[in-house]
């Protein structure tokens, strides 16, 4: 009998969960790799797994914005292999689904609306408006 907890976290969930935390966990390890993300490395935010698990579509975000991430996802793309070797080795799954790179680009929007709201005058300065 299954324990409640398991219906409430799904096994894709799980595993999902477990590829974003070995992915962004073997991502330094790649020979080559690192050098061509230089500056700054990227994040892994979310790992999108369909019910079947046939592929995962693998979030990334960079500290430095938007401007070098078409780069960074072929990066990304072209050492998926790799990738998955490497995950292979690591994880306990009979299968490891083949690995698509989208840049996430919510945090840039939230940055967006965060200097937008910068900028918005106080209500000190409306209450002093004529």
């Amino acid at each position: 009998m299954l324990h409640s907890s398991h219906r409430a976290y799904p096994r894709g969930a799980r595993v999902a969960h477990l590829l974003r935390e070995e992915i962004a966990a073997v991502l330094p390890r790649l020979h080559g790799m690192s050098a061509d993300l230089v500056p700054l490395p990227p994040s892994i935010t979310m790992v999108d797994l369909p019910a079947d698990m046939r592929s995962a579509t693998v979030y990334f975000s960079l500290m430095d914005g938007p401007g070098r991430a078409g780069a960074v996802r072929q990066v990304l793309q072209d050492h998926a292999g790799e990738i998955r070797q490497l995950l292979g080795k690591r994880l306990a799954l009979r299968r490891i689904p083949p690995l698509h790179f989208i840049y996430d680009a919510r945090f840039d929007r939230g940055a967006e609306m965060a200097e937008l709201l910068a900028h918005l005058p106080s209500a000190q300065e409306q209450e002093d408006l004529p």
